[in-house]
């Protein structure tokens, strides 16, 4: 158990170093218009995606 905790945590650390180094560079190109085309596609395709896979995941479990 003391493994994964420790596991876990140094993915975490990982994921916000990567995340930080990646935040550092500015895109010319991107505007506000393209991010409310990118969150309209996030909720419109994958919150959908995700409550179909929690469903069958349910009817699998039960």
């Amino acid at each position: 158990m003391n493994f994964l905790i420790a596991l876990a945590l140094i993915v975490c650390v990982v994921a916000l170093i990567v995340t930080l180094a990646v935040t550092k560079t500015t895109d010319t190109n991107y505007g506000s218009s393209k991010s409310i085309k990118n969150l309209s596609i996030i909720y419109i395709v994958l919150i959908p995606l995700i409550a179909i896979a929690i469903v069958v995941f349910w009817f699998i479990l039960s």
